[in-house]
């Protein structure tokens, strides 16, 4: 295709591998890319979960949640990876927080928390003011 019927969109952001491919092959786009070194990738790979996770939150429909939690679950799998996590290590650990702290069944949504002066719950507070305001 003659690059005058060609319009150019900024993307700067992160693709799946086949994506690329598909996108010159069946629907005769150019896709500029490079390939990323590890910092890069890491940066690039928290940057694409955050994506995810929005997306997740925005699903309207059931099998729209499902498409994006499986998104999820990639970009996830694609961080550990990098940074030489298993599953298996990801799972346990999950398992073991489970029994420390409990999960999610109780749905307890907290409004406030008071904490003892010098406590444990006071410094975590403290450290994330802006996530933890004094009210």
């Amino acid at each position: 295709m003659d690059s005058k019927n060609m319009r150019i969109f900024l993307q700067n952001k992160l693709w799946r591998d086949k994506a690329v491919d598909l996108m010159e092959q069946n629907h005769g786009s150019k896709i500029n890319w490079r390939c990323l070194n590890d910092q890069e990738f890491d940066q690039e790979i928290r940057v694409k979960l955050l994506e995810e996770m929005e997306e997740v939150i925005a699903a309207k429909t059931r099998q729209e949640l499902v498409g994006e939690i499986a998104d999820l679950y990639e970009v996830l799998g694609a961080l550990g990876t990098l940074h030489n996590i298993s599953q298996e290590e990801i799972l346990a650990e999950k398992v073991r927080k489970h029994n420390e702290r409990g999960g999610f069944e109780g749905r307890r949504f907290v409004s406030t928390a008071e904490h003892p002066v010098g406590s444990f719950g006071e410094k975590y507070c403290l450290a994330a003011p802006d996530k933890y305001p004094e009210v």
